[in-house]
């Protein structure tokens, strides 16, 4: 009996160890489960605070694109309001280039009416490039902005040579009639 309960002691104790291996086993898987577990658990939070911190600089590049979209409508409309200005100003210029032409056809009736013998060839030479001038202001709202500069400049040169030739002119016919006429000279011959 006494064999018996040694060996059933020695069984049980046998038995126990087997059975703390096999505890110890699971245990262990159980612990690195536990461990890959929190790993991906660490991994899943990491990615949600990438994730979180994608959104907010998705979040900022709207509110910039927003921001830059309403900029590009602001500018549009500053454009427009330029375009509108140049549009008037050519107007108001192609006005005053009409009043200028006026003027200068009221010198050149003055030079037409002078007694001069040429006068009708120098009103009939100024009229020519007046008329020229007047068929550029009538192209001067269809001029480009890169070209507006040129175009403008071009035309006030044209004016102002046109203004001195006439003045010229008129200064010319005038002291012509001013001068007393020699009837001796002319009664003689």
């Amino acid at each position: 009996m006494r064999t018996t309960v040694f060996g059933s002691m020695i069984a049980a104790a046998l038995l126990s160890t087997a059975a703390c291996h096999k505890k110890d086993d699971s245990a262990k898987a159980m612990d690195k489960a536990a461990t890959e577990a929190a790993k991906a658990q660490e991994d899943v939070h990491d990615q949600m605070k990438d994730v979180n911190a994608e959104q907010k600089d998705v979040t900022k590049d709207n509110q910039r694109a927003a921001n830059d979209e309403a900029d590009v409508a602001k500018q549009q409309g500053e454009l427009k309001a330029a375009e509108g200005d140049l549009a008037q100003a050519r107007v108001r210029y192609t006005v005053a280039a009409r009043q200028r032409l006026a003027n200068l056809d009221a010198k050149i009736q003055q030079i037409e009416a002078s007694a001069k013998s040429d006068a009708h060839e120098v009103a009939a030479r100024l009229r020519a490039k007046r008329d020229e001038v007047a068929t550029r202001i009538d192209a001067a709202t269809t001029q480009t902005q890169s070209n507006w500069d040129g175009f403008k400049k071009d035309v006030d040169d044209t004016f102002d040579k046109l203004d001195k030739d006439a003045d010229k002119a008129l200064d010319k016919s005038q002291n012509d009639n001013d001068k007393p006429i020699d009837k001796s000279d002319k009664l003689g011959k």
